[in-house]
């Protein structure tokens, strides 16, 4: 994972649901002047919300862990307390956050005719069907369908995500092509758009230069015009995603197979070769494990990963890299290499970002002194 990317996308997120609860706060009637008056009874406020408009736990979790973040910055460390602290009328079991589908997510199996809603997508506004047609037919993120330039991204017999388009701690990844109807989608997509241009707004209804937050946003609105939502229809956009899901593991290129929640079982192939055809289309839709895909089409009950196959000469490698080492004594291979003035000052920077992750692992206080400066040398010493 690109650490850089990844503390970007936390901040981001951060600051977003920070402005989104204070904006909210103050459509329920709390005008806080500062944020640091923020308390208890605000926080309890916004939890009994997010119940009542039917947010998912797995929000409200998240969202609540920003919170306690805050409340550590503006000195008010255990103010924010748990979900069923909140809300003890409600059944704990249904405050459990659940990373593994128990139903389908696609907008198919959820009674909503996918056809239907590009033509009505494409009614409202043309680049958005245009985005829908992405979205079934490569699986891709909100995030990942904005930024997607699709003349630059197709690479023939695969759609290349980029590493800075959107795509979750930056990992990039090549969504193979192989089907008629994801070529079709990529070349009606391309025939409407410029060369050059990412798939996100141009401009705002108003006529200004349109941001990426502003097109998130309008992805959103664009959603709720049509009815698709939890509330309205049971699913969400990003229900488009657990549709490509569903249908890779089904037209499988190698291994086909139908998914837990299509009703497929464990015994429709043997374990070694299901958890590679799982692995597959977990690294199409970006990931590296294969539990992760289980939020998407649900867990194969009874599937017990295969034992790994390690060689003999990997496995003695692996037992002489995880030896001890004693300190203080030096390998064969340093006591020859040779000394110099460059080899002198390489070693002290060596010795110094030790020192640096020793003070830093260290919770010290400004008064402690860990490593007293060496003393200068005297001019008269030879």
């Amino acid at each position: 994972m690109n650490g850089n990317v990844a503390s970007h996308r936390t901040r981001e997120l951060t600051a977003s649901v920070l402005f989104a609860v204070f904006g909210t706060l103050t459509v329920l009637g709390f005008k806080l002047q500062n944020p640091r008056n923020l308390g208890e009874r605000h926080v309890d406020v916004l939890v009994k919300h997010w119940h009542s408009e039917g947010r998912a736990v797995a929000t409200m979790q998240n969202e609540l862990s920003v919170l306690r973040k805050f409340a550590i910055w503006i000195g008010k460390k255990g103010m924010v307390r748990t979900l069923q602290d909140y809300l003890p009328h409600v059944p704990r079991a249904e405050l459990q956050r659940r990373t593994v589908a128990t139903k389908s997510k696609s907008w198919s199996k959820n009674g909503v005719n996918v056809e239907e809603k590009i033509a009505q997508a494409d009614a409202l506004n043309e680049r958005f069907g245009l985005m829908l047609r992405l979205a079934i037919a490569f699986g891709l993120r909100r995030k990942e369908i904005l930024m997607l330039k699709p003349w630059k991204c197709d690479h023939g017999d695969y759609l290349a995500v980029y590493p800075n388009a959107g795509p979750k701690g930056g990992r990039a990844r090549n969504v193979p092509i192989e089907n008629t109807f994801q070529r079709e989608m990529l070349d009606y997509v391309k025939a409407r758009m410029p060369k050059g241009d990412s798939m996100g707004w141009k401009t705002t209804r108003r006529g200004k230069p349109a941001t990426l937050a502003y097109s998130c946003q309008e992805y959103m609105r664009r959603m709720s015009e049509m009815d698709v939502t939890k509330s309205a229809a049971g699913v969400a956009g990003h229900g488009l995603r657990a549709e490509y899901s569903e249908n890779a593991g089904l037209v499988n290129k190698d291994r086909p197979f139908v998914p837990p929640t299509l009703g497929g079982t464990a015994d429709q192939m043997p374990a070694e070769e299901l958890h590679l055809a799982l692995s597959q289309v977990s690294e199409k839709l970006g990931h590296s494990r294969t539990s992760i895909t289980g939020s998407y089409y649900g867990h194969f009950k009874g599937l017990r990963r295969p034992p790994q196959k390690v060689s003999d000469e990997e496995r003695q490698a692996r037992s002489a890299k995880s030896r001890p080492v004693l300190r203080g004594v030096v390998p064969a291979s340093s006591a020859s290499a040779p000394s110099g003035p460059v080899q002198d000052k390489a070693g002290r920077r060596r010795t110094d970002a030790l020192l640096d992750v020793r003070q830093m692992d260290l919770p010290l206080k400004d008064s402690v002194v860990l490593f007293k400066p060496r003393a200068p040398k005297s001019g008269g010493e030879g």
